[in-house]
């Protein structure tokens, strides 16, 4: 299998990414693959791993708070990403809350912790309401 090119912009995150804060920039990591956001391109970009994070985590994949998402009726992988997108989008707009902009930790460096759990709340009724089990 190919590395995936770094510097290569992508419109959504595989399935099943996790989200970790690496020195307060949020990173992206699947398939041992690390993405960021690039606010001017509007896209995901694959990127090198953080100075630091394979001596930080060897053999591991970074640490999360990600939920963990299965489809109960069956929905292809293509289906899967939409919706993941779709429903973070909303839980967006529900809470105020967005956990991919810096800052947004959820800890006591941000200004309103409970956001954080606005927007879990919000995202996981989306995705149960769509057809998915989320732990």
């Amino acid at each position: 299998m190919w590395p995936a090119p770094i510097g290569l912009f992508i419109p959504f995150l595989p399935p099943f990414y996790t989200t970790f804060w690496w020195y307060g920039v949020p990173y992206y990591y699947a398939n041992d693959t690390y993405y960021w956001w690039d606010d001017t391109a509007g896209e995901y970009q694959i990127v090198a791993p953080p100075e630091g994070i394979e001596s930080a985590t060897p053999g591991q994949a970074p640490t999360s708070d990600r939920l963990f998402v299965y489809p109960k009726n069956g929905q292809p992988s293509e289906q899967q990403t939409k919706d993941l997108y779709e429903c973070h989008r909303w839980a967006v707009q529900q809470s105020g809350f967005d956990p991919t902009v810096p800052g947004a930790t959820g800890d006591a460096s941000h200004p309103n912790p409970r956001e954080r759990g606005d927007y879990l709340r919000a995202e996981v009724s989306c995705l149960e309401g769509r057809g998915y089990s989320v732990r």
